[in-house]
């Protein structure tokens, strides 16, 4: 079967790496769930972006029963701020949502290659992307913060989910994600926003009370001296 070809072509590539380097050295690992062939899941990570540093990117390939004559589907679980993860998946030409343009020739993992190209690259106009503004990042925090947030939330996340620990037990240290990451200058520079903020707000706050304290007083003050000139 051409996708189990391809899983085993997978770990040996995996396996070689680890051997040579003590680690992955590309910024992702793809291989299929071991109950399902046509259900392959993906991390990215190690991208050289300063908003995606340090996270840790969990996605899926849905593989249809006629692959390879068809293209597969791929789409992000990790939430992320570069693609979303709610809708019925990312828009490639690699992906089935261009099948005119699908080679049988292609594995899986090129799809996620293509992935972690759009990704780094600019995909401005792909269904699936997110950018600025749109809705449900559009609040107090700009793209970039929304996307730092993630990368640092997204290591407890991808651990934590049954298919990176059904798929990719045994590899947590060769793509890092065992160890909890440091000194990473996007998120230094993130918190640092994010306590000025909350400083901020704590001090509107205590001037906001301050203000309607003054003001009760006022009233106060304004009620004892309407009765003063009545008496």
């Amino acid at each position: 079967m051409r996708l189990q070809r391809e899983a085993r072509m997978a770990k040996k590539d995996y396996d070689t790496q680890i051997k040579k380097n003590g680690k992955l050295t590309d910024s992702f690992i793809c291989l299929p769930d071991p109950e399902n062939a046509y259900h392959w899941y993906f991390v990215l990570f190690g991208l050289d972006m300063p908003e995606f540093e340090g996270g840790f990117y969990l996605g899926k390939v849905t593989c249809p029963a006629d692959y390879p004559a068809k293209a597969p589907n791929i789409k992000m679980i990790t939430e992320n701020g570069r693609f979303h993860t709610r809708n019925d998946g990312i828009c490639m030409s690699i992906s089935d949502m261009h099948p005119e343009s699908w080679n049988p020739v292609w594995k899986v993992n090129q799809q996620v290659i293509g992935l972690l190209s759009f990704w780094l690259g600019d995909a401005e106009g792909t269904y699936g992307e997110i950018y600025e503004g749109h809705y449900g990042y559009n609040n107090d925090m700009k793209l970039k913060d929304h996307r730092v947030k993630f990368a640092k939330e997204s290591r407890k996340a991808v651990l934590e989910n049954e298919f990176f620990k059904k798929v990719f037990a045994g590899y947590e240290s060769a793509i890092g994600i065992d160890q909890e990451p440091r000194d990473i200058p996007s998120w230094i520079e993130f918190d640092k926003k994010m306590e000025a903020k909350e400083e901020a707000k704590r001090l509107a706050e205590e001037k906001k009370k301050l203000e309607e304290e003054q003001k009760r007083k006022a009233e106060e003050e304004k009620k004892r001296a309407a009765l003063r000139a009545a008496y």
